[in-house]
């Protein structure tokens, strides 16, 4: 879809003059000019603006503000098994959201709040537009397609935002100087809106997406964001109505029966760019390094990593998280710890320090502290994250590594989840050890009562999921923050004030239906 980037910005423009701005224009336009009225005319432009329909996603087009710090720090810096790194104190803004005492002018929560409702506006302008479209326009079936796509992103959309924030607003159309001015909706609501979006998408899309068109939405990722809001609902005090992990169960059963996705072998091939939109992946966020065509880049790696390998050193690992992940001792059947805990964090150990293998930049970790900090013992008690850094980091600036936003291995522990909720406990099982025995090379488990499964469910998202936005949300939906922020010692935390984040000033001050 690169070739319509052309098409996208100039719709990016239009729109962003019809959702802010309540001027009068003169009624006369050049009849060579394109406006929003006559876009609309061919599949050529249906996917033009579909693509700018995705250019909102995780909030990459804010790029410093938005993809490469406030998505990292808002929802990274507020888990439990994460501290801010040495360069993170320099940014008050950062400490801030750590500290739990930001205000509803943060520049990220405002920044999180418009490129979601940016996006949820150009996929209306899709589904609007595009659903007048006649067959001479377009082909039935890329109309459908392209609906489908339009769903699913109104849905992630708004999703997205439900998790963030205790209110929205739900946008159902195109915005308007009308329409600007609207009430926050209950969860209940929203949550019973983009459940209708996911399923109206999956019901439009197809299992099979083609290598072009890798990063676009297929029934794979509508159903498993639809399992995933209903996992997420079920935790939901102020909405939960018992039935949701049955629903989860059965969105995430047809995942499963497609026979779509498959576990990769290779954990770590996952995150260090060797195995982009792999069988494992449902939904990725495509970057790219810069070419004649285009530049879509990020520099995650570089906020992740620390000093002594070349990173910015933005973020650093909590020693409860070490102890967790070798909770189980050295089980895994290469004599080591569970073979995830490499691929996730990189500290002072005998893996890190072989010099035969070079595990660490091709050295260990001993000689890359001592030239780093001038003593090999400098960082011992510090573990860093190593999950989204290539292969070697030192000197890889803006590079094009994928992001996964929904991989199986999270369907798989998502589905096992609302099946032990349901009473179906052994299948549970098996779900779990298909994968901890594919990516952590451990024995399975043998357990039989639900406690059990979901304690094991708990140490299983720790051990597969952490670093990809998980810990926060699962926490929250567990009823487990406040004690899992107590043990981290995170004083600032207030349950009542922190699980969500506050509806943004510049909300508050333009919209006139919010008190």
């Amino acid at each position: 879809m690169k070739k319509y980037i052309i098409k996208f910005i100039f719709l990016i423009s239009v729109i962003f003059t019809i959702g802010c701005s309540g001027e009068e224009y003169l009624d006369k336009q050049p009849p060579d000019q394109l406006t929003s009225e006559n876009f609309w005319r061919n599949a050529e432009d249906a996917r033009s603006g579909l693509t700018a329909a995705y250019s909102e996603l995780e909030a990459r087009s804010n790029f410093w503000d938005g993809w490469q710090e406030g998505r990292s720090v808002v929802e990274y810096f507020r888990s439990d098994y994460a501290l801010p790194g040495p360069d993170a104190t320099n940014y008050s803004h950062w400490m801030s959201i750590y500290n739990f005492n930001y205000t509803n002018g943060h520049i990220f929560l405002d920044v999180l709040w418009s490129t979601n409702y940016k996006g949820i506006n150009f996929a209306n302008q899709v589904i609007k537009n595009v659903s007048t479209m006649t067959s001479d326009q377009i082909s039935e079936d890329e109309k459908e397609q392209i609906l489908g796509e339009a769903y699913f992103l109104r849905a992630y959309y708004h999703f997205k935002l439900l998790t963030l924030f205790e209110q929205i607003i739900i946008r159902d159309d195109v915005i308007t100087a009308a329409s600007l001015d609207k009430p926050l909706a209950t969860r209940p609501e929203a949550w019973d809106f983009l459940f209708k979006d996911f399923e109206i998408a999956a019901n439009k899309l197809e299992f099979e997406i083609q290598p072009q068109d890798y990063g676009r939405a297929n029934k794979g990722a509508a159903l498993g964001y639809l399992g995933k809001a209903y996992i997420y609902k079920a935790g939901d005090q102020s909405s939960s109505t018992g039935d949701e992990y049955q629903k989860a169960a059965e969105a995430f059963s047809k995942v499963v029966e497609s026979g779509q996705y498959a576990l990769v072998d290779d954990f770590k091939s996952l995150f260090n760019g060797e195995n982009e939109n792999s069988k494992e992946s449902v939904f990725e966020l495509q970057f790219k390094s810069g070419d004649a065509t285009s530049w879509n880049a990020t520099r995650l790696h570089s906020f992740i990593g620390d000093w002594s390998i070349g990173g910015w050193g933005g973020i650093l690992a909590d020693d409860r998280l070490v102890n967790q992940m070798k909770k189980e001792g050295k089980v895994a059947e290469n004599g080591l710890y569970d073979n995830r805990l490499y691929a996730t964090l990189y500290f002072d150990d005998p893996y890190f320090n072989d010099e035969s293998a070079g595990r660490m930049e091709g050295s260990t970790w001993s000689s890359l502290i001592e030239s780093t900090y001038g003593d090999p013992d400098a960082k011992d008690d510090v573990a860093f994250f190593r999950k989204w850094l290539p292969e070697p980091l030192a000197g890889n600036g803006y590079i094009g590594l994928n992001v996964t936003l929904l991989r199986y291995a999270d369907v798989l522990l998502m589905y096992a989840e609302a099946l032990n909720e349901t009473g179906n406990t052994e299948t549970a099982v098996e779900l779990i050890n298909k994968v901890r025995t594919s990516h952590g090379n451990v024995p399975p488990v043998d357990l039989n009562t639900e406690e059990a499964v979901f304690s094991q469910i708990v140490h299983e998202r720790v051990m597969e999921l952490t670093l990809e936005s998980t810990r926060f949300f699962d926490l929250r939906r567990w009823g487990m923050l406040d004690d899992a922020m107590n043990a981290a010692e995170r004083t600032g935390f207030n349950a009542q004030e922190h699980s969500y984040l506050p509806i943004p000033l510049s909300e508050i001050q333009t919209n006139t239906e919010i008190n």
